[in-house]
């Protein structure tokens, strides 16, 4: 059954030319092809209708006065259920594309005109798209960090994503299309120089504010390395709680957050961001929340959220870089890191959001705010007192060792053994711990 969809679209005859215009330019703003029929009712059934040879050259005429910049389609006429239609088989990389000195996109069967921000952000994606990855930077293969690239090719090939083959530098980086006439590329410099292209930049905050901050950190390096500094940094600060097991002898530590997801969005992150933007990588570390941006609007003309419950199709901003963190099993398949970060954030019941802006893209993992919790110690909006400093730092050293000792806890804050066990009372009184086994054996159990 012929139906219409993003790259196709049926108008019953050629009284609908400038319709056909406007499907032809959306769909390949969206696509760069597709093709366009006359004489098909949108279920795809024919339409029987005079069609001449002045028909036909109407029809290229029509595209030749309408659309710019300038395509060159095949206009042919086909048979269908025995009834004769126009088809038009249409490509073009000079996007964006307008009809009538007007712009659209596709989606799903439809056309939408394009406001001037998308047609902005399309404009610049198509410039960087010619104009970033493969071009070549001024840095050789004798500036790779040979580490992180041996790292890389042993990781490609324990996953099967890259044959096994004889350690070669310049083999490797060749093979990756990041490497021409001795010089890397672009994407090359940022996946594997060892002169510190990118910077990210890593803090915890004391509140929901970037007001005062516990740590702050700055980080030069590559694509790869950097992604591992961001993840050990968020799996350092997180909040992790203690559970026994069923056997009484061993115990499960479970994340507040996913760390699977962490680490999926933190990938994303560099994977998609626009590195000719001199916006740096950031992990932030709120009382309430974390949040990963990365330089450059969210890649894609459906809303992440949209990800999470259908399948659709990825842009990929960096195919060269997406390509080379899939290899090393960075990213596990192309299109489903958004789906699989909400599925394990869904299963955990953390709520996620995310910030979409001009110049930025800013993922959001909630979690519980330790500053703010009721008397009873459940959170609310209202009649919420606040954590001092003496329990947010104990309450801090809980989650990391629910083991520690009175006399550790007060050697670790500088305070006396008579505070701590006040503190340790009134993290009780406000129910954020409690205590499991004996004095001598038992630990801390954090809510």
């Amino acid at each position: 059954m012929r139906r219409e969809d993003e790259r196709t679209e049926f108008k019953r005859t050629t009284g609908e030319l400038n319709e056909g215009m406007v499907s032809l330019t959306a769909i390949l703003n969206k696509h760069r092809e597709g093709t366009l029929y006359f004489g098909l009712r949108n279920d795809g059934r024919p339409v029987p209708f005079e069609i001449t040879d002045s028909t036909v050259r109407d029809v290229s005429r029509r595209i030749f006065e309408a659309v710019k910049p300038q395509v060159f389609p095949e206009v042919k006429t086909v048979e269908i259920d025995g009834v004769e239609v126009i088809r038009v088989d249409f490509r073009g990389e000079d996007v964006p594309y307008s009809a009538f000195g007007k712009y659209y996109i596709r989606v799903a069967d439809e056309d939408r005109e394009l406001t001037p921000a998308e047609l902005r952000r399309l404009m610049i994606a198509r410039e960087y798209e010619e104009n970033w990855e493969d071009h070549l930077s001024d840095e050789g293969f004798e500036d790779v960090d040979d580490a992180v690239l041996q790292r890389f090719f042993r990781q490609a090939v324990q996953s099967g994503r890259m044959p096994e083959m004889e350690y070669d530098k310049i083999a490797i980086l060749e093979r990756l299309h990041v490497l021409r006439a001795g010089r890397l590329t672009n994407a090359g410099r940022v996946l594997f120089s060892k002169n510190g292209p990118l910077t990210l930049k890593l803090a915890v905050f004391a509140t929901q504010h970037k007001d005062t901050f516990l740590d702050i950190a700055m980080q030069q390096g590559n694509i790869l390395s950097l992604i591992d500094e961001a993840v050990k940094y968020v799996i350092k600060n997180i909040r992790w709680k203690v559970e026994p097991s069923g056997d009484g002898v061993h115990r499960s530590e479970i994340p507040e957050i996913p760390v699977d997801a962490l680490r999926e969005a933190i990938v994303n992150s560099f994977a998609h961001a626009r590195y000719d933007l001199p916006v740096q990588h950031e992990v932030s570390i709120f009382s309430d929340r974390i949040a990963i941006t990365n330089p450059g609007p969210f890649a894609n003309d459906h809303a992440p959220e949209e990800f999470f419950t259908r399948d659709l199709r990825s842009y990929l901003r960096n195919e060269t870089i997406a390509h080379t963190l899939y290899l090393s099993k960075g990213i596990e398949a192309f299109g489903s890191g958004l789906k699989r970060i909400y599925s394990l954030c869904d299963a955990q019941d953390v709520k996620v959001a995310y910030i979409d802006s001009d110049i930025d893209f800013t993922f959001l993992f909630y979690r519980t705010d330790r500053n703010a919790v009721t008397k009873n110690g459940t959170e609310n909006d209202t009649e919420t007192e606040s954590l001092n400093s003496n329990e947010n730092s104990i309450l801090e050293i809980l989650m990391k060792d629910p083991h520690a000792t009175s006399e550790e806890l007060a050697e670790a804050v500088g305070k006396s053994l008579r505070t701590v066990k006040r503190t340790l009372a009134s993290l009780k009184a406000k129910g954020l711990i409690d205590r499991v086994g004996s004095t001598k054996t038992g630990y801390w159990k954090t809510n």
